[in-house]
């Protein structure tokens, strides 16, 4: 069987203070629609702060999953905080301007209701305000990395020409040593062989017999001797002087390379710190605006409580009280058929079990065996006559 199904519908009593209420009429209409647009904005900026919350939280999911559950949660919490807010408010804004807390009944449901408007404010206020600034900064692109490949290949080739610069300088040094080397060898190697040339012709002689030539075969074996240590130290010396030049050399193309280094550095800083700055200043610009709506939708919020409130207290002023009434409405025609449907499924399987239980339906004390009689009496004698031949036959 359908439940019964009745709305409530409010109707305001006539004004019994004309003064306030002639004051304070034009203005009422204006102060309630303020106070719905304001909640319409905190409306928005709750949704915009639980579709972040949902988006966020089920990044990983199914996309259309994550759009409809952000949808439903919006509307949840959408009509929970401000259809149930608004109602809310009502009730505890009439229950002190008319001074309805007998007893400790009533103050005992107020202070409860009274709860749950103040956490349910302080949660719209929270959601709207923050979610609105969240919104504006997270639009905010995520510093991206500077693009160094550029630098990096310029330095490369800067490298490149460097080393190749130096190793031509290396060539002409090392050239050089060469030349220095062997012209020096050559020089000492003519002298030390002359000298040696001498010495067998001096010492062939003492062979022979000539005692003299023994002394200027050792005179000219020391001239070779003079030659090749001059030839040795000459040598070292060339080889010195030319490590010199060779750490001088490489210090210059370390320096050179070094130098080249700390540009690319340099560049990729002062790149790096120009994004920063643009990041920062694009940050600073949606913090400001952030903020600035932040304060917008929280005066807002604020302002659709005080507009509630306002109107209730203008009802009290002008002597307006609102009362409620049960009135029966017609019901949807989708669950006319749905109670329908549920009601043949009923009989249907009630039948079928009640058969293979083998349990027979009741008997209607208004169902009738044998004849049907009628129920009252007979208005003739002739009615009488014709049953009673009826019978006989």
């Amino acid at each position: 069987m359908m439940k019964k199904n009745v709305k409530l519908k409010a109707r305001e009593t006539s004004a019994t203070n004309s003064d306030f209420y002639n004051l304070f009429r034009p203005i009422a209409p204006s102060i309630d629609i303020i106070g719905k647009v304001a909640q319409v904005i905190s409306a928005l900026t709750e949704g915009v702060t639980i579709w972040y919350i949902t988006q966020s939280e089920m990044a990983g999911s199914s996309k259309i999953l994550s759009l409809i559950v952000s949808i439903i949660a919006m509307i949840l919490v959408i009509a929970v905080l401000e259809l149930g807010g608004r109602k809310f408010l009502q009730v505890l804004t009439r229950a002190i301007v008319w001074k309805r807390l007998k007893n400790a009944w009533y103050i005992g449901l107020f202070s409860i209701v009274l709860a749950i408007t103040a956490g349910m404010g302080i949660l719209s206020f929270n959601l709207s305000t923050n979610g609105i600034h969240h919104a504006f900064v997270s639009n905010v692109p995520v510093v991206a990395n500077f693009d160094a490949s550029t630098l990096k290949q310029e330095y490369r080739t800067n490298v490149k020409d460097i080393s190749r610069r130096f190793d031509g300088d290396f060539k002409l040094i090392k050239e050089n040593y060469q030349d220095r080397v062997k012209s020096t060898s050559e020089n000492y190697d003519a002298k030390i062989n002359a000298a040696s040339v001498k010495v067998d012709q001096y010492n062939r002689k003492f062979k022979k017999g000539e005692k003299w030539a023994k002394s200027q075969a050792e005179k000219h074996q020391k001239i070779a001797s003079k030659w090749e240590t001059e030839k040795t130290g000459l040598v070292a010396t060339i080889q010195a002087e030319h490590s010199k030049k060779l750490d001088a050399w490489q210090a210059k193309k370390d320096k050179a390379i070094e130098a080249e280094k700390a540009r690319l550095d340099k560049s990729i800083a002062q790149g790096e710190s120009r994004i920063s700055k643009i990041h920062d200043s694009k940050f600073k610009n949606a913090s400001f605006w952030g903020n600035l709506f932040s304060f917008f939708v929280g005066f807002s919020v604020i302002l659709a409580f005080i507009c509630i409130v306002s109107v209730e207290v203008y009802r009290r002023g002008a002597g307006i009280e609102v009362s409620y009434e049960e009135e029966e409405k017609d019901r949807p025609i989708l669950e006319i058929i749905w109670y329908g449907i549920k009601a043949r499924l009923d009989a249907f399987f009630r039948t079928k079990a009640e058969k293979f239980a083998r349990i027979s339906s009741p008997v209607s004390p208004n169902t009738s065996i044998g004849f049907n009689y009628p129920s009252k009496p007979f208005a003739t004698n002739e009615a009488k006559e014709v049953l009673t031949n009826t019978l006989d036959k």
